[in-house]
């Protein structure tokens, strides 16, 4: 099995050994626990959006098409601001 060694202050451990007493867990467990619940908090800020083929195309032919703007929102930002008037 993998292992994982590190080196920390006595401070650092005596705070990770008290909140792992109050969860009833080891030093060993509580760090993994926390490390994997950080790890996946990370990687869920960066989802991963799978697509086949076709849909993954579709995106594409979405992202080249040419934009279309509403004629209502042209026409709002042709309006000059309320302050300029």
């Amino acid at each position: 099995m993998p292992q994982v060694n590190f080196r920390t202050s006595s401070e650092r451990l005596a705070v990770i050994d008290r909140a792992a007493a109050i969860r009833g867990v080891s030093r060993t467990e509580f760090v993994l626990r926390s490390s994997e619940a950080a790890a996946i908090e990370i990687l869920n800020e960066r989802p991963v959006i799978a697509l086949d083929d076709e849909a993954w195309d579709d995106f594409v032919a979405a992202l080249d098409a040419p934009v279309v703007i509403d004629p209502a929102v042209k026409a709002r930002y042709a309006r000059k601001p309320q302050w300029e008037r």
